[in-house]
């Protein structure tokens, strides 16, 4: 059974992110099919951070849309006045691992909008009702979760 709040570096399911949402397969680099597929998450109730200035934070898979979007609903409800903020989604960049999920659109480093640490655990409690394949509490700047494809 999940856990309702996570404590720092807890998972769910306790298991690799690779056995849980399945292989990483390939980069999706700009301007291919691949990344045509991907959706832009244009959802009002969802703070992105986009510290790149290019929208890249809200390109993601259409299931991890869902996954998100009905996130943001749950923190709306959990913390009344706050929004579910997204750190990163889809990136093509060279600071994730060379296998991160980020890279196939899968992927999400999540904070609520006032950025307080103290609401992580239950923020990733949240994202494994939300439907969220896989959720780890990675440190106290965000939780990470991602989706099969």
């Amino acid at each position: 059974m999940a856990p309702k709040v996570f404590t720092p570096r807890q998972k769910f399911p306790d298991e690799s992110e690779a056995a849980a949402v399945g292989p990483f397969q390939a980069a999706i680099k700009r301007g291919t099919p691949e990344f045509a597929k991907l959706v832009k998450n244009e959802n009002p109730d969802i703070v992105f951070k986009d510290e790149e200035h290019t929208g890249d934070d809200r390109m993601m898979t259409s299931r991890l849309s869902a996954r998100v979007d009905d996130l943001a609903a749950r923190v709306k409800r959990e913390f009344p006045g706050l929004k579910l903020r997204i750190t990163e989604a889809w990136d093509d960049s060279t600071i994730h691992a060379p296998t991160s999920r980020h890279l196939e659109g899968r992927a999400v480093d999540i904070t609520t909008s006032d950025v307080d640490h103290h609401k992580l655990g239950r923020l990733a409690g949240l994202a494994v009702e939300a439907g969220f394949d896989w959720v780890f509490f990675e440190n106290d700047l965000h939780v990470h979760a991602s989706v099969k494809k």
